[in-house]
């Protein structure tokens, strides 16, 4: 299991780098983001892919095609979501969210495993659900505006993604499939914005390496751990990034936690603890 844990604190660095970039450079869109990151994991990719590429005749068959478009239809607009709502709203505020996604995820996977399915899970979702609606009550109304939503959206997908990599690992390797992803992906964000994808500047140029090299280590490992472990215990260990983030908003982005959003992470945590291993 020490591939999740890898992982998860590349993740957390990776997620303070992207917040960090959109308050430096305001004229990023999420798009552009996304599509230049996915082009230096393509480069550094390619670099190691003589090592590290392994693909089946059968990843040819229709099936696992029909699986690789899916795959990326669900990648580009998560990927959009994702970084909208990092973009928009302070990493303090949707940290809860992005605890709640493992649930999400391990939810999801019960519907296609039998195996994976509690009653712990159902209830935990159910309780993880109200404490965040909790956390977000302000004047006795529930305030969710776009940003919360979009990493919602995003979990929702996520989840729906990791039941189809964990199809396609079966004819790819863990390195093969995130480069094949991101291709794919970056080719749909390229036709959505119709080839109008500005360049990057030389101050940059740094940030977008390091976080395109940080996302092919982050994704290698998790697809890795999907294989090795399946996605319950590997969704399970990736739960350290947000905590790990909310540490690191408070030094590097001198963010204020909000006490409801500590206690309900903190609550979200000991259930995905409780899910996995009394389940």
């Amino acid at each position: 299991m020490i591939y999740p844990f890898i992982a998860a604190v590349i993740d957390a660095v990776d997620r303070i780098t992207v917040k960090r970039v959109f308050n430096v450079f305001r004229q990023i869109s999420p798009r552009m983001l996304a599509w230049w990151i996915f082009v230096w994991v393509t480069i550094f990719g390619l670099m190691f892919s003589p090592w590290l590429v392994q693909i089946e005749h059968a990843a040819f068959t229709p099936h696992y095609l029909v699986l690789i478009v899916l795959m990326t239809f669900l990648a580009a607009n998560y990927n959009y979501l994702y970084y909208y709502g990092l973009r928009n709203e302070q990493l303090a505020n949707v940290e809860p969210f992005f605890l709640f996604n493992p649930l999400v995820t391990i939810l999801i996977a019960s519907l296609f495993y039998p195996d994976e399915r509690s009653w712990q899970l159902y209830s935990a979702v159910i309780i993880a659900a109200g404490l965040l609606a909790w956390s977000h009550i302000k004047k006795h109304h529930i305030s969710l505006g776009k940003p919360i939503l979009a990493v919602l959206g995003f979990s929702l997908l996520f989840g729906l993604e990791a039941v189809v990599i964990k199809q396609l690992l079966v004819v790819y390797s863990p390195v093969a499939l995130y480069l094949v992803r991101v291709i794919t992906t970056a080719l749909f964000i390229w036709i959505l914005e119709k080839g109008r994808i500005p360049m990057i500047t030389l101050k940059q140029l740094p940030y977008f390496v390091f976080l395109g090299a940080g996302a092919l280590a982050v994704n290698s490992l998790i697809y890795t751990s999907y294989k090795l472990s399946g996605i319950s215990d590997t969704i399970f260990v990736i739960i350290l990034s947000p905590i790990l983030v909310y540490a690191l908003s408070v030094i590097f982005l001198k963010e204020k936690l909000l006490w409801k959003n500590v206690v309900a992470s903190v609550a979200i945590v000991l259930l995905v603890v409780w899910v996995i291993f009394f389940s």
